[in-house]
């Protein structure tokens, strides 16, 4: 079941601090006898949405981000998120790739960007326009048209270990014409493990798997499991996850055979994939000292296709199919270059390596009307290039054997430099069903972003290397902010910064395999005040609202300093839950929640909550129509005034950081809010249809 946890005080990555809080002096209300202002200030829409990915046939649920403005940076070919904008929204889609459902988005958003990483889906971006409150998306496949007709005509060559054209696998190619130069990075790739085709690059050694030892091929459970396990942890277009990023190559804890299942890519290039072993006593640290044995001369599986590209069905070469397999040999005197006495089997202590080759099978040249490479050639800028983009990169496990060279090359197209050849992988464990661990390596193929998702790869058997990062359960989250004026009934001031709370609703997914859908099963709000400049001492409530009974409701309490979290116990009345007493000393952290700030008055409590939202049982209604106050509870108007500035607000998708510069600065404290925004009285004048996004916008 799904349970709930409060915070009191909350954390960046889990911590932020509350600061210390200053007063003023009370300053007394005054009555008025106009009519309240229908205006609820609300700044949140409730959107039908619905998004449909079922084009694509993924595997998994597909989780997908809701943005307001274009999340993207960068061009077509090299996207990557930007880090300066939040997603309004964030949701798991069914297992058939669907979602459909009210969701709470801010009002100002008039035109959604619908993103998602998911390593199945090739188009990352969708939008439309919100109209009559609904919204609806559909992916559309570009590539499965052309699935069955580029892998029926895949295998027209001859078999070939030849490397004369691929010469760009060990030495520097000149950027501008593909040639190849003097400049020898690694020693020659070797090519023992057999031949492929000439005319795709697809291996004649990889694994029958009908008569292969099936302790060296993945399940079909387990299949499914590893691209859970993929799509957790590596999201396209996303800066991957440090605590993936271990430098240290995959150590056999025990004499072993390992194969390596392919599991795909999310690139448009034909990269070139080997391996090599070593011992602790011989760790390489050059490119020279690896001894590379040829995996795939080309990674493409066909799969990548986008819907701005001039061609969508641009592949001239794919090779691979998602869940093919190679056995991996060991040549005990390869660094003598001396193949013989091959074995299966990897000795105790061996510690293996990988390298990809950017675009290397791409990267050859047209032989009469053959071509290696797609024939897209790399975007606006890179229209004078006969070839597409000729990187001079090679991406290893180990650090300082990878390589890249940029020199000749527009540094918007390598923006990683990369000169001490560091690690440009990814590495976490698959847990499987029954608790065995496979390794999952991801790659990344240029020097320009660092989601690595370019080629994945899995190595089994199980248990047999030494223990990698597992991966994280998959959080989502998103924020907004309630302000009040602590003098209700009486008229206040319209700073609106008496008491200001972030709060943040984190949903956490369960990422175990074998799953069909993922439950949320754990919610937590994260309740944060900063230099609240409240009046009187008040305390921080709210109700909790939930569509099941939760199996459990815990309440944390965080030492700013230390960032120590205990747990504590809180005062519940109903679906009331009373976090703390005063809001300038602790706060609480608990789905939907209505946050509202109260005073116990002996047996009944003085609440303030935002304009028409109805109190709790213990409010003391003697207030309701006094002072300045219009409340009026038989037609379900509470906390309501004339005028044009409330009692309360809620800022959907806003965060305390936001006000940093306006309502928390002390200069600012009396200061009415519209002379701090400009468009907020033009937003209250229109009834909320016109500058949705004023909170967005502080005078300059």
């Amino acid at each position: 079941m799904r349970k709930f946890v409060l915070f009191a005080a909350v954390i960046t990555l889990l911590v932020s601090c509350v600061r210390d809080i200053e007063f003023r002096a009370n300053q007394p209300g005054s009555e008025n006898n106009e009519e309240a202002n229908s205006f609820d200030f609300s700044t949140v829409q409730n959107i039908n949405l619905s998004v449909d990915y079922s084009a694509y046939h993924a595997p998994t649920p597909v989780l997908f981000s809701v943005y307001s403005e274009n999340p993207f940076k960068g061009s077509d070919e090299s996207m990557s998120l930007r880090e300066d904008i939040r997603p309004i929204f964030e949701a798991y889609t069914d297992k058939d790739g669907k979602f459909n459902d009210e969701v709470k988005l801010p009002a100002y958003a008039k035109k959604l960007y619908v993103v998602t990483g998911n390593f199945f889906i090739t188009d990352p971006l969708m939008t439309a326009d919100v109209k009559s409150s609904s919204v609806s998306l559909v992916a559309e496949n570009y590539s499965s048209s052309a699935d069955a007709s580029r892998r029926a005509a895949r295998r027209a060559g001859e078999l070939t270990n030849s490397l004369e054209t691929l010469y760009q696998l060990s030495y520097e190619v000149n950027v501008a014409t593909g040639d190849k130069t003097d400049t020898q990075i690694y020693k020659e790739w070797k090519t023992p493990l057999g031949k492929w085709d000439s005319e795709s690059g697809r291996p004649d050694y990889l694994m029958d798997k009908s008569t292969a030892d099936p302790r060296l091929l993945f399940t079909e459970e387990e299949t499914q499991g590893l691209y859970e396990t993929v799509t957790n942890a590596l999201v396209a277009n996303k800066t991957c996850n440090p605590k993936y990023l271990s430098p240290a190559d995959l150590v056999l804890v025990k004499e072993s055979e390992v194969a390596l299942s392919f599991l795909g890519g999310v690139t448009c290039w034909n990269n070139t994939l080997g391996y090599y072993y070593y011992d602790e006593a011989h760790k390489p640290t050059s490119p020279q000292d690896v001894n590379i044995i040829m995996l795939f001369p080309n990674t493409q599986d066909g799969t990548w296709s986008r819907s701005w590209m001039p061609n969508p069905n641009f592949y001239g070469n794919v090779a691979l199919e998602r869940g093919d397999v190679v056995k991996l040999m060991y040549y005990p005197n390869i660094a003598n270059g001396d193949l013989s006495g091959a074995t299966t089997k990897f000795p105790k202590g061996t510690r293996i390596g990988f390298i990809m080759k950017s675009n290397g099978w791409g990267m050859q040249k047209t032989q009469g009307n053959k071509k290696f490479f797609n024939s897209y050639n790399g975007g606006k800028n890179r229209k004078e290039q006969p070839l597409s983009r000729q990187y001079n990169v090679w991406a290893a496990s180990t650090d300082g054997v990878s390589y890249c060279n940029t020199e000749g090359l527009d540094p918007n197209d390598c923006k990683i430099q990369n000169p001490k050849g560091l690690s440009r992988t990814a590495k976490f464990a698959y847990e499987s069903p029954d608790g065995k661990e496979y390794a999952v390596i991801g790659f990344e193929d240029a020097c320009n972003d660092e989601d690595y998702d370019d080629v994945i790869i899995a190595l089994k058997p199980a248990d047999v290397f030494q223990e990698l990062p597992k991966v994280e359960e998959k959080k989502v989250s998103t924020t907004g902010v309630y302000g009040f004026e602590d003098l209700w009934p009486s008229r206040g001031d319209y700073d609106l910064n008496d008491a200001l709370v972030e709060v943040t609703h984190e949903k956490t997914f369960s990422v175990k395999t074998g799953t069909t859908d993922y439950k949320i099963f754990q919610e937590t709000f994260y309740l944060t005040t900063d230099q609240n400049y409240v009046e009187l001492q008040s305390g921080l409530a709210l109700t909790l609202k939930t569509k099941e009974t939760p199996a459990s409701i815990i309440m944390k309490k965080v030492n700013p300093a230390t960032k120590d979290t205990t747990k504590v116990s809180f005062q519940v009345d109903g679906n009331t839950y009373l976090l703390t007493d005063n809001i300038t000393a602790e706060l609480g952290n608990v789905a939907e929640i209505k946050p509202f700030i109260y005073r116990t008055e002996g047996t009944g409590r003085w609440e303030v909550h935002i304009p028409f939202e109805a109190p709790t049982s213990k409010m003391i209604t003697k207030y309701f129509g006094t002072l300045d106050d219009k409340s009026v509870p038989s037609e379900g108007k509470y906390f309501v005034r004339s005028g044009n500035y409330p009692f309360a607000f809620y800022l959907e998708g806003a965060t305390l950081d936001s006000f940093k510069e306006t309502l928390l600065l002390r200069s600012n404290e009396s200061v009415k809010i519209d002379e701090l925004y400009p468009s907020f009285m033009p937003w209250v004048l229109s009834n909320g249809t016109e500058h949705a996004d004023w909170y967005l916008h502080p005078r300059e």
